[in-house]
């Protein structure tokens, strides 16, 4: 997760680079750039649920065009949940507070929360190799297997939330 920080970094500016020079304003350009990188971060695992999504649809229309329409209920189903889980991706709460935020997030609290992104940036993965095993045919057990699949990745997610919970309850340390 550093890399895409340090990148960001790089990139700046010749007039923020002479702002790192004014005390106070670096830790302010550096939390920007964590706040940039995590909305990249973000949109990224966002887009890749969009495209399981797409890879999903691709299998439901082939289903229809071949008649397995048995199960295109539970297929339906999961395409919407990983449809709600991209949005919820995409939306979520920074991973970094702005400089006069009143609550902090420090370092501590974004190793935890880089940590937790990289798990489900797994989690993600796993999904995509679920979507591109699913059978020739509608099969029930495998799209309920996806679906459960996909809800687990739903609750995981809600975890993001409760470690900010935890942070603005301890104050940001």
């Amino acid at each position: 997760m550093n890399d895409g920080f340090e990148r960001a970094r790089e990139r700046r500016n010749f007039l923020e680079r002479l702002g790192e020079k004014i005390p106070g304003l670096k830790g302010f350009l550096d939390r920007e750039s964590r706040r940039e990188v995590d909305k990249m971060e973000r949109d990224w695992i966002a887009g890749r649920l969009d495209r399981i999504r797409e890879a999903l649809q691709e299998k439901i229309r082939t289903w229809s065009r071949r008649g397995n329409l048995a199960n295109l209920d539970i297929a339906s189903s999961a395409e919407k949940a990983l449809d709600r889980l991209g949005n919820r991706v995409r939306h979520a709460d920074y991973g970094y507070t702005g400089f006069f935020d009143a609550v902090k997030v420090y370092e501590a609290e974004l190793e935890k929360i880089y940590e937790f992104d990289l798990g489900f940036i797994e989690r993600v993965e796993r999904l995509q190799v679920v979507v591109e095993s699913l059978p020739e045919t509608a099969a029930g057990p495998a799209l309920e297997a996806l679906l459960e699949a996909i809800h687990e990745a739903d609750r995981q997610f809600d975890e993001r939330a409760t470690i900010f919970e935890d942070v603005t309850q301890k104050g940001g340390r």
